[in-house]
């Protein structure tokens, strides 16, 4: 089983993720690192020289290969889900979790993160809040779709985020070998 963070950026795919990997005893993999890793730049910088379909590609291409693991939690890009076959292959992997957040929460999550302005783009070039609103709405059926289970995460920690995750999925306690 492999479970997948869905989510707009800050919503704390990453963060949970982990958590949530080490709490299960899994494998957690964060896709937008690994695709800087193999284009050797950044996000920013690969829709600068190659535009957002060369990324999409890429993050599909990335989406597939980790999700043909096992006993993996994904961290994938926010605009994952926007390519179709992206939703169904995620819902066929295992469970879809929707980490949602407000656009007030995403915002201030984003202003404290370097990452935010070193290497990701502006994805409609307007300011912040109404970027994070308008790519929401446009995001927000898609996000629907996938989702087998949509989690809050405002003004949560990631511990308890992951407890509601493990309790509302029926996971079972990470099983320790004998020794």
């Amino acid at each position: 089983m492999t479970i997948t963070l869905i989510g707009y950026r800050g919503t704390g795919k990453t963060t949970v993720g982990l958590a949530l990997a080490e709490r299960l005893g899994w494998n957690f993999v964060d896709l937008d690192p690994g695709i800087e890793q193999q284009a050797g730049i950044s996000i920013a910088e690969i829709f600068q020289q190659h535009g957002e379909p060369f990324f999409r590609h890429l993050e599909s291409n990335a989406l597939l290969q980790a999700l043909s693991g096992d006993r993996s939690v994904i961290s994938p890009g926010g605009g994952s889900i926007l390519d179709p076959a992206n939703r169904s292959a995620m819902k066929a992997a295992g469970p879809v979790v929707w980490l949602a957040a407000s656009v007030e929460t995403i915002s201030e999550r984003l202003s404290h993160d370097p990452s935010t302005q070193q290497s990701r783009p502006s994805l409609t070039g307007g300011n912040v809040i109404t970027e994070i609103q308008d790519v929401l709405n446009q995001r927000l059926p898609f996000y629907e779709e996938a989702a087998t289970l949509v989690i809050s995460t405002d003004n949560r920690s990631p511990a308890a985020i992951v407890d509601e995750i493990v309790q509302q999925l029926s996971l079972p306690p990470v099983s320790l070998p004998p020794a």
